[in-house]
């Protein structure tokens, strides 16, 4: 199973194109919001399922949370503004650990990351349209094989 990640995309077609381009096929996308239609642009121009959340620059009614299990792992997505993630992910990690997670998928502050605490592994893809911090890249690739979960950088 291959899981592209994405997210913070603010209306940009050319980082829809870009991350197009630089992912192999996968099953969906998880797309962390501010500008969560641009999920369902990619989901119509490219024909690959999109899941996505509501971020803090998206104005329309859309959910601000999603919780789902794939390949064995249940995976809490939202876009972090709810949670002070500018500033700590203390408040995500409850929460995520409260719905009992195996990996919490958030976007927000256009920061790449990557970490694992306590169990529970915290995705940010960053931003492929306005990245801040060291590193510009269009995603990560989550992928499944035989029961073991491996992260990649995709793009940038």
């Amino acid at each position: 199973m291959q899981i592209g990640i994405i997210g913070d995309t603010h209306g940009s077609r050319e980082s829809m194109a870009e991350i197009n381009d630089v992912f192999p096929p996968v099953e969906f996308y998880i797309h962390t919001g501010d500008h969560w239609q641009d999920a369902v642009y990619f989901e119509k121009k490219w024909g690959v399922p999109v899941l996505t959340v509501k971020g803090n620059c998206d104005f329309e009614e859309y959910p601000s949370e999603l919780l789902f299990t794939a390949g064995g792992k249940k995976f809490f997505v939202t876009h972090g503004h709810q949670y002070g993630v500018k500033f700590s992910l203390h408040r995500l990690f409850y929460r995520a650990l409260e719905e009992g997670a195996d990996y919490c998928i958030y976007g927000h502050t256009h920061i790449l990351r990557h970490e694992e605490m306590e169990g529970i592994w915290f995705l940010n893809p960053g931003s492929p349209i306005c990245p801040r911090g060291l590193k510009k890249c269009c995603g990560i690739l989550l992928q499944e094989n035989q029961g073991r979960w491996q992260w990649e950088l995709r793009g940038g």
